[in-house]
């Protein structure tokens, strides 16, 4: 059987949906779903396969459809946007709020309820659990859906999501906390069930995760290399780019995207990568070579082969048995952010380069006089050491200079 877990952290849960719609694209289905907080409501979505809902639910969202907070207050918390002169506006929202025992989540509450179809998640025959804690019995809860009383499973949906700060809502008699309180990510819970294969969909939220111990079973982690946003950030803006990312980082595990920062489904094959970089112009192997502070006593293209290429590999922070095409992906995806290139979107590789080389070139501030100085007048080598950082900005500068002949062989 394959299951899903989906960890829990709040305003980041837009990146899910962006999951699933990848999962859905490429005909993965799951017999379970497991989640704490937003992945508890996620998760109870995606078990009643309402893929329209839950999209326009989280492209929709803002921060008034979740909770009772003063706009200008939301704005301080998403954007952390605090210093002097506001941080008394925020300080007596606080009072507010602990005044009125808690942040009203009524919001919440009404959204969850209009989303979630009891009768239908009963009714089918996939495993759905969450995760909440007892605050009445002080004891964590990692419930299914046959464990939770009938008519109550948006109180107990709720009760997976309720942080402290909330004001106190007792549900079916009992005052609960959310269950990243005790496991952010119940994958364990699939794993009692002897399901042989998880999808995990991480947020990063802020909770204590269980280890466990998968056995047998595969399990295979979906993560966002870039910040999602705060837990409490259900801005519009910031849950559409999430939904994107969940969609691109989800493809780049199931396919192989390669890239880091974008996303590529083709790239040149290793002998097309090496004969790319070996067919630059000596002018710019030369200035390659000067950027980092090479010693040209070798003939340009030995010291090219053997020294610049592994440099240009350190000071890119690659692995040293990177291979050609590691280190051409690499230089593209830094000149694509150097030109400030859209990332959150499918390239091909040729595709890219065209954007590339169908942009203006940036201006380089006395670029060609510095070169020029440091060729004819070499001054005590300690001058000439730089910092990498300094030394990868300077080479991507440079290549970016260089752009219409760098790729000549692709296109």
């Amino acid at each position: 059987m394959v299951g899903l877990t989906l960890e829990g952290g709040g305003g980041k849960g837009a990146y899910q949906i962006g999951a699933w719609k990848a999962f859905r694209q490429k005909g993965i289905t799951f017999s379970g779903v497991t989640g704490t907080s937003v992945g508890a409501l996620n998760g109870a979505m995606i078990l009643q396969d309402d893929f329209e809902l839950a999209w326009n639910t989280w492209y929709t969202v803002e921060p008034n459809k979740v909770l009772s907070i003063d706009d200008d207050i939301n704005e301080l918390i998403t954007d952390w946007k605090l210093d002097q002169k506001n941080v008394s506006i925020l300080l007596e929202e606080i009072r507010k709020v602990v005044k009125n025992a808690g942040i009203d989540t009524s919001p919440l509450y009404q959204l969850i309820q209009s989303m979630i179809n009891e009768e239908k998640i009963r009714k089918s025959s996939k495993d759905f659990g969450f995760v909440t804690y007892s605050l009445t019995d002080m004891v964590p809860l990692e419930l299914f859906k046959e464990d939770v009383p009938a008519g109550k499973l948006a109180d107990y949906l709720m009760a997976s999501s309720y942080l402290p700060v909330f004001k106190e809502k007792k549900f079916d008699g009992k005052r609960f906390l959310d269950g990243s309180f005790y496991n952010n990510l119940p994958i364990n819970m699939l794993l009692r069930k002897n399901y042989s294969k998880i999808y995990a969909v991480r947020l990063y939220g802020r909770g204590r995760i269980i280890k466990v111990n998968p056995g047998d079973a595969e399990i295979v982690y979906i993560c966002p290399n870039r910040e999602l946003g705060g837990v409490l950030n259900f801005s519009k803006e910031q849950s559409r780019r999430n939904l994107k990312l969940g969609y691109l980082d989800t493809l780049r595990v199931l396919d192989s995207l390669k890239g880091t920062v974008y996303y590529f489904y083709d790239m040149p094959a290793e002998h097309i990568a090496l004969k790319m970089l070996f067919s630059w112009p000596d002018a710019l192997q030369k200035e390659i070579c000067i950027t980092l502070d090479l010693d040209q006593k070798k003939a340009l293209n030995r010291t090219f082969m053997e020294e610049a290429i592994p440099t240009m590999i350190d000071i890119f922070d690659l692995p040293k048995e990177a291979r050609y095409q590691d280190l051409l992906m690499t230089i593209i995806e830094a000149i694509a952010k150097y030109f400030d290139i859209e990332p959150l979107q499918l390239y091909g590789f040729d595709e890219m380069i065209r954007t590339i080389l169908a942009l203006p070139d940036k201006q380089q501030k006395n670029k060609d006089s510095d070169h020029k100085m440091t060729y004819f007048f070499k001054p005590p080598e300690t001058f000439l050491k730089k910092g990498k950082e300094k030394k990868r900005q300077d080479l991507i500068a440079l290549l970016s200079t260089y752009k219409a002949v760098l790729f000549r062989c692709s296109i």
